[in-house]
């Protein structure tokens, strides 16, 4: 009888350890709680952000979380007893997002993993943006090519127009050139198969070409585009990743530029060869500045006025400059418009 009891209590310590060893395998934040809410036990998971579990043994639910939170727990326990299966919720807990498996165990007993979904959240929700953008800044220019290419066909207009209409159908053109070679190249930035082939260039033609398809831009939102080219010396660089990254810039300031604005595209030498696009424009606030250069990142103000974007070009942009050992930088104080600086040694 003693020999069976030993055995059995062997046997149930041995299930004990197998159950405890699988948890602590498990990276998520564990608790234990019975049918009344009561905590029994608890385990901090292994993510650099988890619940503050310190302070959760010997509590209650109801001591720990909101009234709304602790409802949407007990309910979620309530189902899972009575249906034996694991459901999931989502919370958010301390400003964060939490998804809370509820796992029916015995004896009345409920095993709660809390996984920190706030960085998968705000993935999504980037994605979605991104998408949106995206989709919003495709249709504009092919709004404009299908619009101008249907006035082409009519034979009513004279030189000047169908020039005109001409123009903004390449404009159109090359921003969607823009947006796919964006789209491109942030896949080979992920995929670490950035390349950029250099060079002796001297950039003057680069630039200029630039500038010129930016002409009727500049016409049709009537603002004053200036450019200032000094002499500069030969380089090594690639000069359509160049041309690219003042397209960038140059499509980022007409965005934000108001009408009878003025618009800037310098160029001189510094030790190697400075670049500068200033725009009088609404300038960016010093908190948002730090954000810009970053991946699908959209400014307040940017979202705020309406100003689509994807989010692509700095990004892409400040890739492009650091592959040339080169730097960019941007200065501006808010309401006295913004100048971005592109520096590339010899």
């Amino acid at each position: 009888m003693i020999a069976a009891i030993m055995q059995e209590n062997i046997m149930e310590f041995q299930r004990d350890l197998r159950i405890r060893t699988i948890l602590e395998a498990i990276p998520d934040d564990l608790m234990l709680v019975d049918a009344a809410g009561n905590i029994r036990e608890y385990k901090a998971g292994r993510s650099a952000s988890h619940l503050p579990m310190d302070r959760f043994l010997g509590t209650t639910l109801g001591e720990l979380f909101s009234q709304a939170v602790t409802s949407q727990l007990q309910s979620a326990i309530r189902a899972g007893l009575n249906s034996e299966l694991a459901g999931v919720i989502e919370l958010s807990l301390e400003g964060r997002d939490f998804e809370a498996r509820i796992v029916p165990m015995e004896r009345d007993m409920t095993l709660i993993l809390f996984r920190d979904v706030t960085v998968e959240r705000e993935a999504e929700r980037l994605k979605s943006e991104f998408i949106a953008a995206v989709s919003h800044e495709l249709k504009t220019p092919l709004a404009s090519i299908l619009g101008f290419s249907e006035l082409l066909l009519d034979d009513r207009h004279g030189f000047a127009e169908l020039k005109e209409f001409l123009e903004n159908i390449q404009h159109s053109s090359l921003r969607l050139k823009d947006m796919v070679n964006n789209l491109l190249d942030t896949s080979r930035l992920e995929a670490g198969r950035f390349a950029i082939g250099r060079q002796p260039v001297d950039l003057q033609f680069t630039l200029a070409q630039t500038a010129r398809s930016f002409a009727g831009v500049a016409r049709l939102s009537q603002t004053h585009f200036i450019w200032e080219f000094d002499p500069l010396p030969m380089i090594e660089a690639d000069p359509e990743r160049i041309g690219q990254v003042v397209g960038n810039l140059l499509s980022n300031a007409f965005k934000f530029c108001p009408r009878e604005g003025t618009i800037w595209l310098r160029a001189k030498s510094h030790g190697g060869v400075l670049l500068e696009v200033e725009d009088t424009g609404p300038g960016i606030p010093l908190e948002e500045q730090g954000q810009l250069f970053n991946r699908y990142s959209r400014t307040q103000s940017a979202i705020s006025r309406g100003i689509v974007g994807t989010g692509l070009g700095l990004y892409i942009s400040r890739a492009i400059v650091e592959a040339h050992q080169g730097r960019i930088w941007v200065e501006s104080q808010e309401g006295q418009g913004a100048r971005f600086s592109v520096w590339l040694p010899l």
